[in-house]
């Protein structure tokens, strides 16, 4: 007589399946995570064939660098993707997407390719530019008498000397001017804001505290200057509330994400200022996160990427997250010591100097390995 085998019940079949479905998926999980760690845990450099000199730009992913007659935009391997012929005594500027170049009276507007969608004698010596997503602005004339130019837009600003300019809102539709009033019993800075095209909507006096850099965040622009930094709305209207005293300390770098508050990133005016002997560190974001760092060497330079900070000492690279304790070291692969931390990468490489060399670091982002 034929034995029957008793049959599974239906309970116990899943359980099983599920099982081996919890295996598999660990076990892809633990390879992909050995991988990565692999690829991303170490530091890696790239030697770009130019020598370093304050002409070197971060672009996206790739490297802007003016040698004297032309620009070049490099890869992140030194591979040089095009170049433009400018001429002598020539500067730019640039976002991610577009790049403002000048020379004399002619400015110019590049693509991503370095493909020249606009160029315009303006009739005047142009001091410097600034590129937006909608707009150019251009800075013409006199030191002591520039005027604005924005397409066709036109300011005159009498008796000030514009220090900077930039855009902002969501499409870029909002400019804000920096300029300084040197004319008074006390020189003081004037922030401007305008709709582009349309209207004036504020101007307020700063004070003779030096303001040098303006940023905008989360719908706010904040306004550093060696004392405090301070916020304002579109029209220029000052948020007290969300004034942070600085003084004594300088911003070093800064991420801006798309949505939520920017990271802000401090070192210590004596520290930064001359000799790059960075050893304190700051980060503010929003009106809750206001951290002090306290490094474990002496570092030339910081930035802060992918939520997380990075600094650069002669032979290392330091790693920290937002809410570490301490930082994780990474030996830097160079033959000579590291100078200057020159720029960083939208995709988490940093640009350093070694002297006149000039190299492309890619930035731990794996599994940490050592701490400190």
């Amino acid at each position: 007589m034929q034995r029957v085998k008793p049959r599974m019940s239906r309970r116990k079949a899943v359980l099983i399946l599920i099982a081996a479905l919890a295996a598999a998926g660990l076990l892809t999980w633990g390879i992909l995570s050995l991988v990565q760690g692999q690829q991303t845990t170490g530091v890696t450099a790239t030697r770009l064939p130019c020598p370093y000199d304050e002409n070197i730009k971060a672009f996206g992913n790739n490297v802007l660098y003016y040698d004297g007659m032309s620009i070049h935009c490099m890869s992140a391997t030194g591979a040089v993707r095009w170049s433009f012929q400018l001429g002598t005594n020539a500067g730019f500027d640039c976002d991610g997407e577009h790049i403002a170049a000048w020379v004399g009276s002619t400015v110019y507007i590049l693509d991503q390719n370095g493909n020249s969608s606009y160029n315009d004698n303006l009739g005047e010596e142009v001091q410097f530019c600034r590129i937006g997503k909608q707009y150019l602005g251009a800075v013409v004339g006199e030191t002591d008498s520039p005027r604005l130019l924005v397409k066709d837009m036109a300011g005159a600003y009498k008796n000030l000397i514009l220090l900077d300019l930039g855009f902002y809102g969501p499409n870029g539709e909002y400019m804000w001017t920096l300029a300084l009033d040197v004319f008074g019993t006390a020189a003081n800075s004037i922030l401007n804001t305008f709709e582009v095209g349309k209207m004036n909507t504020g101007e307020v006096s700063l004070g003779e505290n030096i303001t040098y850099r303006v940023l905008y965040d989360n719908g706010v622009l904040r306004v550093i200057n060696t004392r405090k930094m301070r916020a304002f709305n579109y029209r220029g209207t000052e948020d007290t509330a969300q004034s942070v005293l600085v003084y004594g300390w300088r911003l070093l770098d800064d991420e801006i994400p798309d949505r939520g508050n920017a990271l802000m990133l401090f070192s210590p005016t004596s520290q930064s200022d001359s000799i790059y002997d960075i050893r304190e560190l700051r980060l503010i974001s929003g009106s809750t996160v206001d951290k002090r760092y306290s490094l474990p060497a002496s570092c030339i330079g910081a930035t802060v990427w992918n939520r997380t900070i990075y600094a650069l000492s002669a032979t290392q690279l330091l790693r920290a997250g937002l809410n570490d304790s301490r930082f994780t070291t990474f030996d830097l692969p160079l033959d000579s010591q590291a100078t200057q931390l020159v720029d960083t990468l939208s995709d988490g490489r940093i640009i350093v100097a070694c002297g006149e060399e000039v190299y492309v670091l890619t930035l731990p982002r794996g599994n940490l390995v050592s701490g400190v």
